[in-house]
């Protein structure tokens, strides 16, 4: 065989096509897989977090047995992280704050969010949680 009918052979074969099209758009899709999954964890810790901070304003506000002072309502919200291990510190409480008209007791939270998958985000961000609750008025 000529190396020219070689040539136009190789040309024409169709061997190896997949793999070099799977090679070409799995880097995209693998990128957009881990996107979505930290996104998604992103989102469930934001959520977590707020329910944490609602959930232990109301108990310092109708549950004195249980969160009586600054220090046993932090570590409730940090008991109500459910599915994260976080820090008492992260929470900040105020007790009878100003709470629209009423005084009530509220709590804050800031942590930082670190992603698994560092290298498909340079960034760490701060997520955010506030509530406040009106002070029992039996």
């Amino acid at each position: 065989m000529s190396g020219r009918r070689k040539l136009f052979r190789l040309a024409r074969a169709r061997d190896g096509n997949a793999a070099i099209e799977f090679a070409i758009i799995a880097p995209a899709f693998l990128l957009l897989l881990l996107g979505t999954m930290e996104f998604a964890r992103l989102l469930w810790t934001q959520s977590t977090l707020q329910q944490a901070v609602e959930a232990a304003a109301r108990c310092a506000s109708v549950n004195p047995s249980t969160c009586d002072n600054q220090s046993d309502t932090q570590t409730y919200a940090a008991n109500q992280m459910y599915g994260l291990t976080v820090a008492s510190s992260v929470f900040t409480v105020t007790l009878n704050a100003a709470c629209g008209s009423n005084s009530g007791n509220l709590v804050s939270a800031s942590m930082p969010f670190d992603f698994v998958v560092s290298g498909l985000f340079p960034w760490t961000p701060t997520l955010t949680a506030q509530s406040c609750f009106p002070l029992n008025q039996n």
